[in-house]
């Protein structure tokens, strides 16, 4: 379990400075965001990645995650712009996201996990820059180790910009884990609210 851990750290700090939950607004090159909710706090930053692939670009999103009932998250996701043209204003990524979790159940859980996933925002009120987002991500029993078997992670909301630097974002976020010889631990399944400012 120690070997799980430490390469899920590694894994987790390979990417330079890597929890995707949107895709990374067009026009915004790197940003910070803090969201909460009645029970979690989260922070995250997203930046373009250094990789391309045939496909175009890539961002790199790292977040942290605190509970109230002391769960304690890392996350990296590595995202893939598809370039899929289905609708205009439509952004759809997908790749990646490692987590690294200690939680609080009935017995300390370790838990490091690879998850594959989606993203998607789609620009409502162009004028307005008002766009909605959502997410999804699932890790495979192979691809999670120590205390658990799955990760499920699910969100959805808006953002809307108030100024060139600054935008609000609401939304509802599900993040459980299925753990071994224990009850399911769902860390979040709840309404978020938050701002996003945007570096440069």
């Amino acid at each position: 379990m120690k070997y799980g851990i430490a390469l899920g750290f590694l894994l987790l700090s390979a990417g330079g400075v890597l929890h995707a939950q949107e895709p990374r607004p067009p026009g915004i090159n790197t940003a910070v965001e803090a969201t909460a909710g009645n029970s979690a706090l989260q922070l995250r930053y997203l930046a373009p990645s250094p990789w391309a692939v045939t496909t175009g670009q890539s961002d790199l999103d790292y977040g942290f995650l605190l509970t109230q009932n002391r769960n304690i998250i890392g996350s990296a996701a590595l995202m893939f712009h598809t370039n899929l043209h289905i609708v205009p204003h439509l952004t759809i990524n997908v790749g990646p996201q490692g987590y690294l979790a200690l939680l609080s159940g009935v017995n300390k859980t370790d838990v490091f996990a690879v998850a594959f996933g989606v993203n998607a925002r789609y620009v409502v009120l162009p004028r307005w820059g008002l766009a909605a987002f959502g997410s999804a991500f699932y890790s495979p029993t192979v691809l999670t180790f120590g205390s658990a078997e799955n990760v499920y992670d699910f969100t959805a909301g808006a953002d809307i910009p108030f100024t060139a630097h600054l935008s609000g974002l609401a939304g509802y976020r599900w993040l459980k884990f299925t753990t071994i010889a224990e009850p399911d631990i769902v860390v979040q399944r709840e309404v978020f609210a938050g701002l996003r400012w945007t570096l440069k």
